[in-house]
Formats: C-alpha cells, sequence, structure tokens
C-alpha cells in the first residue's frame, strides 16, 4: 500500500497558481508579459538589500544565476537550522532545491510554517522567479496548468491532456495515470507547478 503526499510550497504562491486568498488562479492567465516585466515587478517595493542586487542583475543579464538562488537558499537554511529545524533537500535537475519538512504533530506545524515565513526573507522572491524561470516559460498564473504544459512539453502525456486530468489522477492517486508519478522529469514538472509529491509505504 502506497500513500499519496500532495502539498505546494509556502514559498512559491506567487507562481504556483494560488492568489492570496488561497483560490487557483484562472487557467490562461499569465504572471507577466515576459519575464523581465516579472522580475520588475518583483523589484518594485522590494526592501532585502540581497534580493534588490539579484533582481536587478537578473533584469540586466536576462536571468537568475545557479550561485544566486542557491545563496538565497543557503540564507534560508541557516535560519531554520538556528531555529531548530532540520529539512531535508533534494537538488532537481532544473536546480530547485525541493524541501521537505521534518516530521512534526498538527500543533507543530503551524509554528514551522510560521518560522519557513520568517526565513524566507531571501529565499522566497528567489525561489519563484528561479522556478518560473527554470520551469514555467509560458509564464502560467495556474499551478495544475503549468504541470500540464510541461508534461506536454517533455512528452509525457498525449496533446489532449487536461488539467481535469490531472486533477484526476491527482485524486485517484495516479491508479490510472499514463506516467509513473516518480519519475524525474514528471518529478519537474510537479516542481514547476508548486506541488511536492511523493509516495510513502504506509505501516502494515
Amino acid at each position: 500500500m502506497v500513500a499519496l503526499v500532495l502539498a505546494g510550497s509556502a514559498l512559491v504562491a506567487c507562481t504556483s497558481g494560488v492568489d492570496g486568498e488561497g483560490q487557483a488562479a484562472p487557467e490562461g492567465e499569465r504572471l507577466a508579459g515576459s519575464f523581465e516585466e516579472l522580475l520588475e515587478q518583483y523589484l518594485e517595493g522590494e526592501e532585502n538589500p540581497y534580493v534588490i542586487d539579484v533582481l536587478t542583475s537578473a533584469i540586466d543579464t536576462g536571468g537568475i544565476t545557479q550561485a544566486q538562488y542557491d545563496e538565497a537558499h543557503r540564507m534560508y537554511t541557516e535560519c531554520m537550522v538556528n531555529a531548530g529545524y532540520e529539512e531535508e533537500h533534494k537538488r532537481l535537475a532544473s536546480g530547485i532545491i525541493q524541501i521537505t519538512p521534518p516530521e512534526m504533530s498538527a500543533e507543530e506545524a503551524q509554528k514551522y510554517i510560521d518560522t519557513a515565513g520568517e526565513c524566507a526573507d531571501e529565499l522566497a522572491p528567489i525561489e519563484a522567479l528561479y522556478r518560473a524561470q527554470q520551469g514555467n516559460p509560458d509564464l502560467l498564473s495556474n499551478g495544475e496548468e503549468i504541470v500540464v504544459a510541461c508534461f506536454k512539453r517533455n512528452q509525457v502525456v498525449e496533446a489532449t491532456y487536461t488539467t481535469t486530468d490531472l486533477a484526476e489522477d491527482l485524486e485517484n492517486r495516479f491508479e490510472e495515470a499514463e506516467y509513473d508519478p516518480n519519475d524525474a522529469t514528471v518529478q519537474e514538472c510537479f516542481s514547476a507547478g508548486g506541488y511536492a509529491v511523493a509516495f510513502e509505504e504506509e505501516e502494515q
């Protein structure tokens, strides 16, 4: 028996198809007309010096580098470790680092989420933009639509596959899916859409 664990990343809400009120963005809606425009949107009103430096550089060069993203992630991780949290980190082929929270009770979860939010001052905007840069070339706003578009770019599914099909696969725990949810390319697509999908063996 296997159990499906599905969660959206709190650090990438603004590029994973979730608005400020937790509602999914409409299909077809885009984050911006271009990646440069998206960078400028994030830069407006930004106060963190490291983020300002990275976004200004990215506007000049056309993108955020792996080193810039890694440094933001390092600062986040250092903050979380200092707060007493040991997370698991896995780097995907896209360069994105997938974060798995430590085991905790429901009561501890909210404190963890609050702490992660406090520690993500550098990482949150850079993570969101780097994720869009690496896995969302069309700058789609809807998370499920991002995943489906990625599937099709990588020929994981047929051209007729839709977000409705994806929702059904998620609900049915991929029992009738035409792909392996643990495949590396599929995992990259889930990550691009702001999802963390994994299977864990249930205790007998």
